[in-house]
């Protein structure tokens, strides 16, 4: 099913590029090296190792993943924008047949402040964990995020940007029915992007890290996963 999103965004990409044309793309990017990083509409998508720690599964393993982004800065000057991030990961625990899948969606407002970049929005939150093939966690919530990024440029062409951001879950739903509880998530990531093209194709190198808790009657289990990626970014600008 994501395959089939991230297929959609980029045919909806490549139709938005031939309607403007590629002469108007070019000619309507101008101001300083961050403006003219800041797309009006872009599509990204990356693959990485991750290694994922969990207490709730009892286990640690490393799998590949994908994240999938869509959004884009507003008005001439592009001091305002919107994106949103996906993430959902399948995960087998091979030492202890236990099994871990989480599903993350958040959406956010941005602003661009010089080299900072504050954020807003609202956040989707689905965890579940089983062992031996009985479901142990099963919870979804809802709730709000801000975060603070940074962009740096460190050459023409070579942008250095960095994200810290919290979901606070205000509403969560135990599927189980066992009062358990989704502690608040942080989402940290760093990454270089390099541009392959002159407007349209970056490449993007990054880490990234993820906490969170999964709280119960009895104790607290901390969540992590962290890891290296790369990946590409579509981006068009009118």
């Amino acid at each position: 099913m994501i395959r089939s999103i991230l297929t959609t965004l980029v045919c909806l990409l490549a139709f938005l590029l031939n309607a403007t044309g590629q002469s108007q793309t070019r000619s309507q990017v101008y101001g300083d090296n961050l403006t003219k990083q800041a797309q009006t509409f872009y599509v990204r998508a990356d693959t990485g190792m991750t290694t994922f720690d969990s207490e709730a599964a009892g286990s640690k393993e490393t799998r590949s993943t994908q994240d999938f982004e869509v959004g884009g800065w507003l008005g001439e000057t592009r001091l305002a924008g919107i994106k949103v991030q996906s993430r959902e990961d399948d995960v087998p625990f091979e030492l202890n047949q236990s099994q871990l899948a989480n599903k993350f969606t958040d959406v956010r407002m941005m602003a661009r402040l010089w080299w900072f970049i504050p954020s807003v929005g609202v956040s989707l939150s689905e965890v579940d964990v089983s062992r031996a093939d009985v479901k142990t966690v099963g919870l979804f919530g809802t709730g709000l995020n801000a975060g603070l990024g940074v962009n740096v440029n460190l050459y023409p062409g070579i942008l250095f940007s960095g994200d810290f951001m919290k979901v606070k879950s205000n509403h969560v739903y135990d599927k189980l029915s066992q009062s358990d509880n989704l502690g608040d998530r942080d989402e940290i990531d760093g990454h270089i992007a390099f541009d392959l093209t002159e407007r349209v194709v970056d490449l993007i190198v990054g880490y990234r890290v993820r906490k969170y808790e999964i709280e119960t009657a009895a104790e607290a289990y901390s969540e992590q996963a962290q890891g290296a990626y790369a990946g590409i970014r579509l981006g068009l600008y009118f």
